[in-house]
């Protein structure tokens, strides 16, 4: 079984902050893994770990089989960057660059990062803004689009390095909840398509079942419950994993009310 992504007895502080204690996890290639848990558990940490935008204080994190993190040290900016290409990123407020137009947002990075021509590029963009829906939306700017639409950009951009982990943090708590279904059709479809790696952290339980492989629920820097989500979400076995799902549970229903 070969792993997309491991992260071996890893430690990280905000100052005074523990945010991860000892935390393992290892997500084989293809996998679809949803990450949930309160506020502060480290969830985000992780994906911000996995892209290289954090750094660990000690442990140990492998990416595609090569070594990203080992304790406090940073790897060259040239070997840092060539092991960002293999994993794209998702944010909760999109992000996009608000001077640049749908297409070249998505087009702008292979250019300049990944070296591929201006046209394959462009045309390879244009497949992405079909595959999520906008065809048509290419020539519009950043603010000219819903939400929902500005989030399916984004995830259209970060799939055009072509990288085979992606990581979605929250990519629906910014958007009205109308919004919030036409970017989950997206991920759902990312999803059916297999071949590629997925970690999702996300506060969409249901859609969390849909989708993943296996869920796991932290707090307090650790990994409490892993498995199915027919376990973690159905049936918990830790009561910290029932008392967070019963809470996440009456917040919907109040919503829907």
């Amino acid at each position: 079984m070969s792993l997309a992504l491991a992260f071996r007895d890893v430690g990280k502080r905000f100052g005074e902050t523990r945010v991860l204690e000892a935390f393992d996890l290892e997500v084989p290639s293809g996998e679809k893994l949803a990450i949930i848990g309160p506020s502060g558990s480290g969830k985000s940490t992780v994906l911000r770990i996995a892209m290289a935008l954090e750094g660990i204080d000690t442990g140990r994190v492998e990416l595609m089989g090569e070594t990203l993190w080992e304790g406090t040290r940073r790897p060259p900016e040239r070997e840092l960057r060539r092991l960002r290409l293999q994993a794209g990123m998702v944010f909760q407020h999109f992000n996009l660059f608000p001077h640049m137009s749908v297409l070249e947002n998505i087009w702008r990075a292979p250019v300049d990062v990944a070296g591929i021509g201006r046209e394959e590029a462009e045309t390879r963009a244009r497949e992405l803004l079909s595959r999520v829906g906008l065809a048509e939306r290419a020539e519009a700017m950043p603010d000219q689009l819903s939400g929902g639409q500005k989030q399916r950009v984004a995830i259209a951009r970060a799939l055009a390095m072509r990288p085979p982990v992606m990581l979605f943090d929250e990519v629906t708590s910014a958007l009205d909840p109308e919004m919030v279904g036409e970017v989950l059709g997206v991920l759902r479809d990312l999803a059916d398509q297999g071949g590629i790696t997925m970690l999702l952290v996300t506060h969409e339980m249901q859609f969390a079942a849909e989708i993943a492989d296996r869920v796991v629920f932290m707090d307090g820097g650790r990994v409490v419950e892993d498995g199915p989500p027919s376990q973690v979400i159905g049936a918990p076995v830790e009561p910290r994993t029932r008392a967070f799902l019963a809470s996440v549970l009456r917040g919907a229903d109040v919503r829907a009310d």
